[in-house]
């Protein structure tokens, strides 16, 4: 069986096509987005979406090459071998899994290998790089079998390649994960399912009798012995459940908890607030820290900050979680957040009525300032990347007073929080 296991992978249409599957997994890869690159969960994420592509390929590939022996008009020779026929199937279909899972294999160590130098200790979440495998293996299984019923060089890969590609857009529920942020993970349940689907298309795939064509049916073959049939009727029934298990299973991804990992902390000095963030995100905690220590600045504004600083998912608590969020690289979100806590410790919960336009238009001017503040860039540059609706007046103004002077912008400051009643915040009181 090893040595028909080589021929097959000699003979393999993937050995044309392979060039092309590594070509797109690295276009994948980078094409999409790079801000993944140095934190291991996000890096993970990015390999594993690329089997979105390559799995339809792989489908395409392996329908050809499961049709291949009756398009060269030698279905007597399977259907009356020595070797049972699913040997057979199970040599060839495994044959385009290996090509597969090298031409993925050669995406998991890109992604590996230029998050090393920023992503520090830890490597690849193998729950990810397991996800991306499950629907490799899915989509080689389901063209295998389609190749067998309907061997056509062309219609049967050019069908499979689309339709198990629109299916996973079009299904309710998802094969795949397109976001890895550090606060998040897999579920093992619907993970389990999915691998448990994916391998029970496996056997079904060569297992599954044959579908004899008219001119066939007088030609005499091995008939499948009781225990295979029973393996092809208990891999159909197997897949089946799985497949109706999977919305059951719950959702793929959840909230991680923080009890998972220490976080990592830091501080430019003694004076200024923590900073503290899922170990992860390491790359950006240089950053941050200067975030803070640029908003610490404003305390001759009479501003305070909080003790420390915490990322999204640290400190989740029943009323919410107010920490920071860094969305898919970019801090701009993380000096959102933080420019509120800023606020609020300094004034606490402000409501001032509802016809009260200057005080409402006061803190989201101020609300914009500090976020500017911490950028401790143009604002411009700042809000390059970011879409916020609503905002432009404040906007407008932010920037007019980020780019005066320092004294001009204690003037600024002080003028916006004129507006701002006393009975209409109360520092006491914080969400």
């Amino acid at each position: 069986m090893l040595k028909a296991y080589r021929i097959e992978l000699r003979r393999s249409p993937l050995l044309t096509a392979f060039p092309v599957m590594v070509a797109v997994d690295l276009l994948v890869l980078f094409g999409r987005s790079q801000y993944w690159i140095g934190v291991w969960p996000e890096a993970s994420v990015a390999a594993q979406i690329v089997t979105l592509f390559l799995g339809p390929i792989l489908a395409g590939v392996s329908a050809w090459q499961a049709g291949r022996s009756s398009r060269a008009r030698v279905p007597e020779f399977l259907l009356a071998a020595a070797r049972p026929g699913w040997r057979i199937e199970a040599t060839r279909l495994a044959a385009t899994l290996t090509l597969g899972f090298v031409a993925y294999g050669v995406g998991c160590l890109t992604a590996a290998a230029v998050s090393l130098h920023d992503a520090g200790p830890g490597f690849l979440w193998p729950s990810y790089l397991l996800l991306g495998a499950a629907t490799l293996i899915m989509f080689a299984s389901v063209g295998h079998l389609a190749g067998r019923w309907w061997p056509s060089a062309g219609f049967t890969p050019i069908v499979c390649a689309l339709g198990c590609f629109i299916s996973m857009l079009a299904l309710p529920f998802r094969f795949e994960v397109l976001a890895g942020p550090p606060d998040t993970h897999l579920q093992v349940q619907p993970t389990v399912v999915r691998m448990l689907f994916a391998l029970a298309l496996v056997v079904l795939a060569v297992t599954a009798p044959p579908r004899r064509r008219r001119a066939e049916r007088e030609t005499p073959f091995r008939r499948s012995s009781w225990h295979i049939k029973g393996a092809a009727v208990g891999a159909l029934v197997c897949s089946l459940t799985a497949l109706f298990a999977i919305p059951a299973a719950g959702e793929l991804s959840a909230d991680r908890p923080a009890s998972a990992t220490a976080p990592l902390c830091d501080r430019v000095n003694e004076s200024t607030s923590r900073v503290c963030v899922w170990p992860e995100h390491r790359k950006y905690l240089p950053d941050l820290t200067r975030m803070v220590q640029r908003l610490g600045e404003t305390g001759q504004h009479q501003f305070k900050a909080p003790d420390t600083f915490y990322e999204y998912g640290l400190r989740r608590i029943a009323l919410g979680d107010r920490g920071f969020d860094i969305a898919e690289g970019h801090v701009r979100t993380a000096a959102i957040a933080m420019a509120d806590q800023v606020f609020t410790e300094s004034f606490g919960l402000c409501r001032p009525p509802a016809n009260e336009r200057q005080a409402l238009m006061a803190i989201d001017n101020i609300h914009l300032w500090l976020e500017y503040r911490a950028m401790g860039e143009d604002p411009a540059v700042a809000d390059k990347g970011l879409h916020q609706e609503g905002v432009s007046a404040a906007q407008r103004e932010a920037t007019k007073a980020a780019r005066m002077s320092s004294a001009d912008q204690r003037k600024w400051v002080s003028h916006e929080r004129s507006h701002l009643r006393e009975n209409w915040c109360n520092p006491d009181e914080r969400p």
